[in-house]
């Protein structure tokens, strides 16, 4: 009886913001494979409330931000449970216990998997503007989250903080938000090996060409292309060339392992690299950025061996973003996967020659230690307007 009480409250939830007008995100990517980790973790079923460790992290998080409320949530099909909150009177907390999916804020975060969410004024925002329709209203308007990415790269919920009045967070902040929901996965994980109580899967013969993943919440990552291979393909001895490019190959390999950078790949004349893994160092962009830098004086200096020998200048384009992504092996191969990595290679095909193409993001984690040439907004293919810049010199 008291289950079906508790089914009518979330059904009547339902119908409520329904008729507020808030519109539930849909058409998620990997929503299932989603579900199917939270299962695994059987997330849903543990009482953290009482649990010091993940109180303490909500706490933490409300004196990074100078916000006087945080909690940690976890996303289902159709509910969103509040595990624990900090600054939250307990009718509060009950009323946040657990709530339909399809009326919370933290829904929006599935809409952009592994980045924050912040939401300067929830009164003004499209997403959340019909929220004061709802019967009830704590008040809120400022909102920001980081999503609980798991070591498999779904996300299993938010750490979230509000606050009464708009207002936005500096680049140290969210990242500070972010190495806090690390931490919380960490434990959760933990937590579900320990109790043995996640759901068990399905054991697999190992097969060679099995991928091994795991994510990282913070990475830079690096494509260098030479800009008019094309057409010396098509005009050089094909064994010169080679031995050209494995010139400027195997000094780039030197440059990043100078850096702390590990090489990803090579694709015909593109050159891959990432910063921030395996250790998540906090200069995983500066050392990206100085690896950048570097390359571009051994290409010049290369350049003027070439020219006293009458052979014809590389030249080579750079670009760099930084941002979540999944690494590991195909079989004994290493590589990586993900939004960011695309973007990076964004920044790369819509740079400049002899050029250093950076995204805001790597820029903010750089703290203005770089002399850096606003570009202003572009336009990258299937991404949308971006602000960038073109990195001169690091300081």
């Amino acid at each position: 009886m008291e289950n079906m009480d508790k089914q009518e409250l979330l059904e009547s939830l339902r119908q409520e913001g329904e008729k507020a007008g808030i519109v539930p995100v849909k058409n998620l990517f990997n929503e299932d494979q989603r579900i199917a980790e939270v299962k695994r973790l059987g997330i849903l079923d543990l009482d953290l409330s009482r649990e010091r460790r993940y109180n303490s992290m909500t706490q933490v998080a409300t004196y990074l931000t100078d916000c006087p409320q945080s909690v940690i949530n976890i996303l289902g099909s159709d509910v969103q449970q509040c595990k624990v909150g900090f600054g939250l009177q307990p009718e509060e907390f009950d009323m946040m216990k657990e709530i339909p999916r399809e009326i919370s804020i933290c829904q929006f975060s599935l809409a952009k998997p592994g980045q924050p969410l912040i939401i300067e004024n929830i009164l003004e925002d499209d997403r959340t503007r019909n929220f004061k329709n709802m019967p009830f209203d704590l008040g809120f308007s400022f909102y920001a989250s980081l999503p609980l990415m798991s070591s498999r790269g779904f996300s299993l919920g938010t750490l979230c903080v509000f606050d009464i009045n708009p207002k936005n967070l500096t680049h140290q902040q969210v990242d500070g938000l972010r190495l806090i929901s690390d931490q919380i996965v960490h434990m959760l994980e933990k937590e579900s090996d320990s109790s043995k109580t996640s759901v068990p899967e399905e054991k697999n013969l190992e097969e060679p060409g099995l991928m091994k993943g795991q994510y990282y919440s913070e990475t830079s990552i690096l494509f260098a292309d030479f800009v008019g291979f094309t057409s010396m393909v098509e005009n050089s001895d094909p064994g010169e060339l080679l031995e050209t490019l494995n010139t400027f190959f195997s000094g780039f390999d030197r440059i990043i392992s100078k850096h702390n950078v590990r090489k990803v790949k090579t694709v015909g004349d593109c050159y891959m690299c990432v910063g921030g893994i395996p250790s998540q160092q906090k200069t995983h962009a500066r050392e990206v950025c100085a690896a950048a830098v570097d390359m571009l004086k051994f290409v010049d200096g290369t350049n003027i061996q070439y020219e006293v020998l009458g052979k014809p200048r590389w030249e080579v384009r750079i670009g760099i973003h930084s941002g979540p992504l999944i690494a590991g092996t195909t079989g004994n191969i290493f590589d990586i996967w993900g939004d960011s990595v695309n973007i990076a290679s964004r920044m790369e095909s819509s740079g400049e020659s002899g050029k250093i193409h950076i995204s805001e993001k790597t820029k903010d984690y750089l703290e203005g230690s770089a002399s850096l040439v606003p570009r202003g907004e572009i336009e990258l293919k299937n991404k949308g307007t971006w602000s960038t810049y073109f990195l001169e010199e690091l300081k």
